[in-house]
């Protein structure tokens, strides 16, 4: 009995190929599908190779959480998860659906970072409600308040905070989220000033501390260069600049700098007479006057750009067990550590 033509035409349309094709559409680019979904091994041959389809599908049946059925039917439209529940914040002409596949892909990997934390990472602690008091217990345990105390403090109050390397475009700066019952921070962007990563991650510790995400509803802040008056923004920035600055604030006036040479000298002054860190200084300026230009280019002038991406790897690389993560885990989480991954990913 010959098959229906409708079935022949459909598995003559299943292929790696319109599998990848089919993501692209659902927003998941190639660099993407290459590093968090194909196996390590993927070499440009195997696109061909229509032996490999049905691993291919398992594995984005498991990235998207839907039916094989779905996956395997070349007509289904493939989406990411929708969060609903998400909250949106700093966003500029871009809409829920653009960034869905961003915010799946960062709540996947916070939740495979999540499984594989080292023994010992301990059960979540609470933050304090209060920026003044969290910087008092910073200082008393690391001796100084700057990026790295930071991070080692919400990591070792078992807080993991997941630099990406790759996501899904359009992207986020940053995400507070609960997954796996544990409170986490996702940092989407690529920015490597220590100040610019410890005023974003302070700020993302504020919606943790607050209260402000679920494990329905993260917080996702899209473009830190737009200026919010929604309250929880706000009350976030004061938490973070209240971490960072403590309650003896430098000049933070939007209006008094327009020169980064000013700025880096005001910064460095401030260092000098109060011990606060003048990248810290520096990017709570810009959050009040949404000015990042400026700022980046004072902290050049400082010698102060560069060091966020080794310290954010640093803490993942000792709280994460990412060789005995399972399969599926481990191939998520190359989103976070760069490693050694062909160019030539299937296109089609």
């Amino acid at each position: 009995m010959r098959e229906p033509i409708e079935r022949r035409g459909k598995l003559a349309k299943r292929s790696i190929l319109t599998l990848i094709g089919r993501l692209r559409k659902a927003g998941f680019g190639t660099d993407f599908v290459r590093r968090a979904i194909l196996p390590d091994w993927w070499d440009p041959s195997c696109r061909d190779d229509p032996d490999l389809l049905p691993e291919i599908e398992i594995r984005v049946s498991r990235f998207l959480a839907v039916p094989m059925s779905v996956v395997t039917d070349p007509d289904s439209t493939l989406a990411a998860t929708s969060y609903s529940g998400a909250q949106l914040r700093r966003v500029r002409d871009i809409d829920r659906d653009r960034l869905a596949p961003a915010i799946h892909a960062a709540m996947g990997i916070a939740e495979a970072v999540a499984r594989n934390l080292q023994e010992s990472v301990p059960a979540p602690a609470p933050l304090p409600p209060d920026g003044l008091a969290w910087r008092r217990e910073i200082r008393d345990s690391h001796g100084s308040v700057d990026l790295d105390a930071i991070l080692k403090d919400l990591w070792t109050r078992g807080i993991p905070v997941v630099p990406t390397h790759l996501l899904p475009t359009p992207s986020f700066q940053a995400l507070a989220g609960v997954v796996e019952g544990r409170p986490v921070v996702v940092l989407g962007h690529r920015h490597d000033e220590p100040g610019r990563a410890a005023f974003r991650v302070s700020h993302e510790a504020g919606h943790i501390a607050n209260g402000d995400c679920t494990p329905e509803a993260p917080v996702v802040d899209k473009d830190e260069e737009i200026l919010s008056s929604h309250v929880m923004e706000e009350l976030a920035d004061q938490y973070a600049i209240r971490v960072l600055l403590g309650d003896t604030i430098p000049e933070l006036d939007p209006r008094s700098f327009h020169d980064f040479r000013a700025l880096a000298n005001h910064a460095a002054e401030a260092e000098r007479e109060t011990g606060i860190d003048a990248g810290a200084i520096i990017f709570s300026w810009a959050r009040t006057s949404g000015d990042y230009a400026t700022a980046a280019m004072a902290t050049k002038a400082l010698y102060l750009s560069t060091g966020a991406a080794r310290v954010l790897r640093k803490y993942f690389s000792e709280f994460v067990d990412v060789e005995g993560a399972s399969l599926s885990d481990r191939e998520l989480m190359r989103a976070v550590v760069p490693g050694p991954v062909s160019s030539d990913a299937p296109s089609g």
